[in-house]
């Protein structure tokens, strides 16, 4: 297991998807529902859980010995970009800095790899997202279907523009 901050990190085990897809329902089904219009029923949850399953790598966020959460990203094919899928914490480990130091291990393992950029899209109706986002880094490139897609370039100024 590797450690960051005051949690530890591992990788997925299908013994824990209940879980992943648990918090990441509790997170996120109202924001696509808003965004999007759509709801999170089971063939959602089954897209979802095949896609998260055949791409990519999923980290698991333990506190102690308790799950708390995960994230999930893939290298591009041109290996010059890594795209965050998802960053899910349980509800009250939010809002405690932790997902800043999910964002700060994606990025010193992309810049490890040699990655130009950190890529994500987030809900337009997730104005604490963005901004969390923009203050990491990212800048916006494009707005469609509800979703602000937003890219970090990696380099020499690989930190924070801004404290959080």
């Amino acid at each position: 297991m590797e450690y960051i901050e005051s949690v530890r990190l591992r990788d997925l085990t299908e013994g824990d998807l209940e879980f992943i897809i648990a918090v990441t329902k509790e997170n996120m089904a109202p924001l696509i529902r808003g965004a999007w219009g759509l709801d999170w029923d089971r063939d959602f949850e089954e897209r979802y859980t095949k896609e998260l399953l055949s791409s990519g790598v999923v980290k698991e966020v333990y506190s102690s010995n308790e799950l708390i959460g995960y994230f999930w990203f893939s290298e591009q094919a041109d290996k010059s970009q890594v795209f965050i899928n998802s960053i899910q914490l349980r509800k009250n480990y939010q809002k405690k800095g932790l997902g800043l130091c999910i964002l700060k291990w994606i990025e010193q393992n992309a810049m490890n790899h040699k990655i130009q950029y950190l890529c994500l899209a987030v809900q337009e109706i997730n104005p604490r997202a963005v901004k969390i986002y923009q203050r990491f880094g990212f800048r916006e490139v494009l707005r469609e279907n509800g979703s602000i897609k937003m890219r970090k370039e990696l380099g020499s100024r690989g930190r924070m523009d801004k404290p959080l």
